[in-house]
C-alpha cells in the first residue's frame, strides 16, 4: 500500500482550510468585449464593440466587476486564497488553531482573506495580549494590488493594529497570473520575529509622551481633515475647532478625537501608545458613510494604510 508522505509541516492545518471552501469569494468570473449601441447617431441599432476592452463580471450574479484592456491579467480571489494558503502551507509559522476569515466587498470586485495565528502571541504594553495576523488582498476593479502583509489582532478591543511603514509587506505585485508562492513563503518566514520588533517600538510609545496638539494634528491628518489642521496652524484652539460644523461633520475626526480624550488617553496616558490605538480602533471599527455592512472590507484596508502613513512620523517608527 502506497503512504502519502506530506511534504510540507503545515500541511494538515492547510488542508482543513481547503476543506471549507472560499466562502463569499466562491464565484467564477468570466469577460466578454464591451459592446455598446449609440443612442442618437445610430438610428439602426447597430452594436459597437470598443477596441482592446474587455468587461469582467461575475456568472453567478452577472454582476460587472471591472473593465481592462486586453493585456489585463486577472488573478482570481479563489487564486489568491489558494496562494495565501500555500504560502502558509509552505511556511515555518506555528499554524495550530489557525482562523480563517474571508470577506468580498464592492460587489465582489475586492477579496481580503485574514489569518489569525494564536500561537504567535504577545503582551502589549497595556497588560492585553496581540496575536499575530496575515492578510492578503486582491481586487479586480485596481483599488489595490494583489498585496500580503502581516499585523496583530489585539484580543480585548480587537482592533488590528496597524504595523510600521514597510516593515510587513510580504508580496505584492501587480496581476499576473504567475505569483511566487515560494517567493512568499520565505518572505513570510522572515517576519516570525516581527511581532516581538513591534511590540519593542510599542513599548516605547506608551513611555513617549505627546501633547495635545501634536495629537490633533495626527488624528486630523488620518482623518483627512485639512480644515482643522489649517485651523490650528492659524492658532485656533482645539475646543473651539471642534465645535465648528465642518470640524464636528467630518464623522472620522469626531470619532477619534472623542475616542481620544475619553477613553485611550484616559486609560493610557497622554502617550503614542493611546495615540496609536485610537487610529487602529477607528481603522477597524468606525463605518462612516459605508450602509452596507459588506463593503466594509475595503474601507477597513483603505484606512490601515491611512494609519500606516501616519504613524510613520511618529518616534521610533522609520528606525522599524
Amino acid at each position: 500500500m502506497n503512504q502519502v508522505v506530506q511534504m510540507f509541516g503545515n500541511a494538515n492545518q492547510v488542508d482543513d482550510l481547503r476543506n471549507t471552501g472560499y466562502g463569499a469569494a466562491d464565484f467564477e468570473v468570466a469577460s466578454t468585449p464591451v459592446l455598446f449601441k449609440a443612442k442618437d447617431s445610430d438610428r439602426f441599432g447597430n452594436i459597437h464593440t470598443v477596441n482592446n476592452k474587455r468587461v469582467y463580471y461575475r456568472e453567478d450574479t452577472n454582476d460587472v466587476l471591472a473593465i481592462h484592456g486586453e493585456r489585463y491579467k486577472p488573478v482570481s480571489h479563489k487564486e489568491m486564497i489558494d496562494t495565501a494558503r500555500n504560502i502558509l502551507e509552505r511556511s515555518s509559522l506555528n499554524l495550530k488553531d489557525i482562523k480563517e476569515t474571508i470577506q468580498v466587498g464592492d460587489g465582489g470586485s475586492v477579496c481580503f482573506v485574514r489569518h489569525l495565528l494564536p500561537n504567535h502571541e504577545i503582551q502589549t504594553p497595556d497588560g492585553d495580549t496581540a496575536q499575530m495576523t496575515m492578510l492578503h488582498i486582491n481586487s479586480f476593479n485596481s483599488v489595490w494590488p494583489y498585496q500580503a502583509s502581516a499585523g496583530a489582532h489585539q484580543s480585548a478591543c480587537t482592533n488590528h493594529q496597524v504595523f510600521t511603514t514597510g516593515a510587513a509587506t510580504i508580496y505584492k505585485a501587480r496581476h499576473t497570473q504567475k505569483l511566487n508562492v515560494d517567493h512568499g513563503a520565505r518572505q513570510l518566514n522572515g517576519i516570525i520575529g516581527m511581532l516581538d520588533k513591534q511590540n519593542e517600538i510599542w513599548a516605547e510609545w506608551a513611555n513617549t509622551e505627546v501633547n495635545e496638539t501634536n495629537a490633533f494634528l495626527l488624528i486630523s491628518e488620518a482623518a483627512g481633515s485639512k480644515f482643522a489642521i489649517g485651523k490650528v496652524g492659524e492658532g485656533e484652539n482645539i475646543r473651539e475647532i471642534m465645535n465648528m460644523p465642518t470640524a464636528y461633520n467630518n464623522s472620522s475626526l469626531f470619532y477619534m478625537w472623542d475616542l481620544y480624550t475619553k477613553h485611550y488617553r484616559r486609560n493610557m496616558g497622554q502617550n503614542y501608545w493611546a495615540l496609536y490605538n485610537t487610529l487602529t480602533d477607528w481603522s477597524s471599527h468606525h463605518r462612516g458613510s459605508r450602509k452596507n455592512a459588506i463593503d466594509i472590507p475595503v474601507a477597513q484596508v483603505k484606512k490601515s494604510e491611512r494609519v500606516q502613513k501616519v504613524i510613520g512620523s511618529f518616534p521610533l517608527a522609520a528606525a522599524a
